[in-house]
């Protein structure tokens, strides 16, 4: 993520943390601000907390569809990193990002959005490659419109824009699961994950 002109955060949560790579990345653009982890698997924190450390971190288990435990306008940066789409209610957990974004604060959310079409997929998917599609387990895999993104914001106040994201390298394809790789057309390269088209975006939100 390239630093916002300007944007210099005291308070920045990262919502479905996984492991933690975001905020080790984050804590070097911004070494002076306190970072709240928030993840509702266990295990992801663990991992979190151990890339991280306790110095200048909290690590809060919660589901991001309710952040209870994450106080009203609390927080100058928010980020959700590649959660939207595989959650069941994505417009609630997008108005849990904004309540704890302060007054002026900012939201990057990456996920699926389809900027060319006003269109919204919901779909899901069993991955048979993966121990969890062989047990029979599936997941929601969604893609949203501009469209709705306006909808989940509405009445709230918030400004938002989307971004394309590009990925700048080849990806070779590795099997035949979710794994993504990307195809070079003649308009340029696009990414694919288990047979679909991947049309990534950064959702940025400014309250």
């Amino acid at each position: 993520m390239v630093a916002k002109k300007g944007l210099v955060p005291k308070r920045v949560a990262d919502i479905a943390c996984g492991g933690g790579s975001l905020t080790f990345h984050l804590r070097a653009l911004y070494p002076m601000a306190d970072f709240t982890l928030c993840d509702r698997d266990p295990e992801a924190l663990r991992m979190a907390r151990e890339l991280n450390g306790p110095e200048g971190c909290t690590y809060v288990a919660d589901d991001i569809h309710t952040l209870a435990q994450l106080p009203d306008a609390s927080f100058d940066l928010v980020c959700c990193w590649q959660t939207l789409s595989w959650i069941p209610d994505p417009q609630r957990a997008v108005e849990q990002l904004v309540r704890i974004t302060a007054p002026g604060g900012t939201v990057y959310a990456s996920s699926l959005f389809d900027m060319e079409h006003d269109v919204d997929i919901r779909a899901q998917l069993r991955d048979r490659t993966r121990a969890s599609g062989a047990q029979g387990h599936w997941y929601d895999y969604n893609t949203f419109a501009g469209a709705t993104v306006e909808e989940w914001l509405k009445g709230s106040g918030a400004q938002y824009n989307l971004h394309p994201f590009q990925i700048g390298i080849d990806l070779p394809r590795t099997g035949k699961g979710l794994g993504t790789y990307t195809l070079n057309t003649d308009k340029g390269r696009i990414q694919v994950s288990g047979g679909l088209l991947l049309n990534w975006a950064v959702l940025e939100i400014t309250k």
